[in-house]
């Protein structure tokens, strides 16, 4: 069975958690596929934003890395990619990067808002 297939059988976006203290990740089984820590800062309020996310890639910290800021308090950083092809056409494919980040910035704040929605649910 081909790796894109196995990716197939999983969902787009898969949500963890380490058992270390803020140690949060993400997968994204779509192209491009990749693995990275999920961070907040202080401007995360979990809330669902008026307009659709539009977040930007840039690098961060010594040695410089690769980072995406939602600009909503929400980052992902220590991005390790599971796709082993160099991408043809690197503008194109930082494009492909950063609406996968989007959807994953979309994607978490829904489960926080489920998550606020069933707090206190069976009480």
């Amino acid at each position: 069975m081909s790796k894109n297939n196995i990716f197939k059988k999983y969902p787009p976006i898969i949500h963890g958690e380490a058992r270390g203290e803020n140690d949060e990740f993400v997968v994204h089984t779509r192209y491009p596929r990749f693995l990275a820590r999920k961070s907040f800062d202080d401007n995360f309020t979990g809330g669902i934003p008026a307009k659709p996310i539009d977040g930007e890639l840039g690098q961060i910290g010594e040695p410089r890395r690769l980072a995406y800021d939602s600009r909503l308090g929400f980052w992902l950083s220590d991005f390790i990619m599971l796709d082993k092809n160099k991408p043809e056409n690197m503008e194109e494919w930082l494009e492909q990067l950063k609406a996968a980040c989007d959807r994953i910035a979309a994607d978490d704040l829904m489960l926080n808002e489920d998550a606020a929605a069933l707090e206190g649910w069976d009480d």
